[in-house]
């Protein structure tokens, strides 16, 4: 648990940091091949997004600094940064980008190196990159068995969450991977209520399981 000072800081600092990026990702970003009926991404780029993306991922870190060890900060922060970005845009164009989930990958790679360089050690690594596996194993095989029932990029998204929960203990790693699920649930329950059909975003409810499992794990300390 970090000091008052140092989670505003670092708050501050990783919306801003997102909310700079969010410009030249979405320009960069190029369209799914053949696809012409989603959202473009360069069209989703106005201040009410940038300024979005940037009061989540601020959020989430004011939630992560609290919680989170030290050594596992640097994997949390590209969930934090990255992993934001991405469930932001799926959830407004139901499409999670390769290229961009591509580089999270990269960075949270990085971020497991900075956590070792912070004294996170090989029990920590071990961790992230089981987690990181359960978590794209699992839901590989819920698209196997679903037919496709959700869309490919969710089993890439997997990872990242894995990793980042698997970083800081085997207990986040279960939780964050049911509460991930159990809100998705109810949002497709919340959908044929309402009698909505067609595909909707799921990235946002897994990584909403993620940060709900870090509250759940605060009352445990």
């Amino acid at each position: 648990m970090s000091s008052t000072g140092t989670v505003v800081l670092a708050t501050v600092m990783t919306g801003l940091v997102t909310a700079a990026a969010v410009g030249p990702v979405l320009r960069a970003l190029p369209e799914p091949a053949g696809v012409t009926y989603k959202i473009s991404y360069r069209s989703l780029l106005s201040p009410g997004f940038v300024v979005l993306c940037g009061g989540l991922a601020a959020v989430a870190a004011a939630i992560t600094w609290y919680r989170v060890p030290l050594a596992a900060m640097p994997l949390w922060t590209v969930l934090s940064t990255a992993g934001v970005l991405l469930a932001v845009i799926d959830a407004r164009t139901t499409w999670l980008p390769l290229r961009l989930t591509q580089i999270a990958w990269l960075l949270m790679i990085l971020g497991a190196v900075a956590a070792g360089v912070l004294g996170g050690g090989w029990p920590l690594l071990v961790r992230s990159g089981v987690g990181a596996g359960v978590a794209g194993a699992l839901y590989f095989a819920g698209w196997v068995l679903t037919r496709g029932g959700f869309g490919y990029g969710d089993v890439r998204f997997a990872p990242l969450l894995g990793a980042a929960a698997g970083a800081d203990s085997w207990r986040l790693l279960l939780w964050a991977l049911f509460l991930g699920t159990a809100v998705g649930g109810v949002h497709g329950l919340v959908r044929l209520a309402r009698s909505r059909k067609g595909p909707f975003p799921y990235a946002p409810s897994m990584l909403a399981g993620a940060y709900l499992a870090l509250a759940v794990s605060w009352l445990y300390t």
